[in-house]
């Protein structure tokens, strides 16, 4: 398996995506997780975005590394709980996202299915596939593969989370499509500490990883051996049904905010991006560690 990670372990210390670039390249990582998931479609949604990405294209190319996979934008697609959030405009971006991904020769980008409160499991299939519908017409033309994470903890107010790789299965078989596939979340996943038969039940329908660690109660995004994730089930569990995709992190979300606060509060600015830059770098040697121990790593 080739080392991959998102350009949001950056997200609060870089002003732009090619700065984002150059810092994860100096870490060590040749494989690139696009994240539009915090807003950062917007900057594309201009008549201009298709230069703007081929720049980008063109500078991940001189850095030596890839895009291979990418988040879209992150909203309440069923249920808007935020009344300042702009649905149409999300989804909008949404659908640019998809462009970019094609622009970017990108095969798979997550696009969370929505809940909705007291709404059973039916229900929730119906209202999630007439929301992908009205994505489809994008992901035909693009040939770009949507991919739907495990998300929720549990059901409470009457929402049904697609929470397991069994409920996700249910549901891409459910909708049918061959660009509709899943992403597995492992720290997602530690919350059930579930993480063969959860493999199990996705199989061949498992395109893309998100890997991170937490205290078994809490999304917290950490990296590996920093909590309670079973590391040795987790990668076995991956090799067992033959996964070949990417190992992708998704990680050090809240470390940056927790370090930004500390910035914040000392009034010392950007101060922090050498901490970053220290966790980024140990991302890349855990990753090349982890996986080298099952003979898996790949250059």
């Amino acid at each position: 398996m080739k080392l991959c990670t998102t350009t949001g372990d950056f997200s609060l210390h870089a002003n732009s995506d090619f700065d984002k670039l150059l810092e994860i390249s100096i870490a060590g990582f040749k494989y690139v997780d696009l994240s539009m998931y915090a807003n950062e479609a917007s900057a594309y949604m201009h008549d201009g975005w298709r230069e703007c990405i081929k720049k980008l294209k063109d500078y991940a190319d001189s850095l030596g590394v890839k895009f291979v996979q990418a988040h879209s934008p992150a909203f309440e697609t069923l249920e808007t709980l935020d009344p300042n959030e702009n649905w149409q405009e999300k989804f909008e971006q949404t659908l640019r996202s998809i462009e970019i991904c094609k622009e970017l020769d990108i095969p798979y980008t997550v696009i969370h299915a929505g809940v909705k409160r007291n709404s059973s499991k039916e229900e929730t299939f119906e209202l999630n596939k007439k929301f992908y519908d009205l994505l489809l017409p994008t992901i035909e033309e693009t040939g770009v593969t949507v991919l739907v994470e495990n998300v929720g903890i549990n059901d409470n107010n009457g929402r049904y989370y697609l929470s397991s790789g069994k409920r996700l299965a249910e549901f891409i078989d459910y909708y049918d499509h061959p660009l509709l596939k899943a992403c597995y979340d492992f720290g997602h996943g530690n919350v059930f500490k579930n993480y063969h038969d959860d493999l199990t039940c996705l199989g061949k329908r498992l395109k893309a990883i998100h890997y991170n660690d937490n205290n078994g109660i809490s999304d917290m995004h950490t990296i590996p051996f920093l909590s309670t994730i079973n590391n040795d089930e987790a990668i076995r569990a991956l090799i067992g049904i033959g996964y070949n995709g990417y190992f992708t992190f998704e990680c050090t979300g809240m470390i940056q905010s927790n370090v930004k606060k500390f910035d914040n509060l000392k009034g010392i600015g950007n101060a922090s991006i050498d901490v970053i830059r220290a966790y980024e770098k140990a991302l890349y040697q855990t990753g090349k560690y982890l996986l080298s121990a099952y003979n898996v790593f790949e250059e």
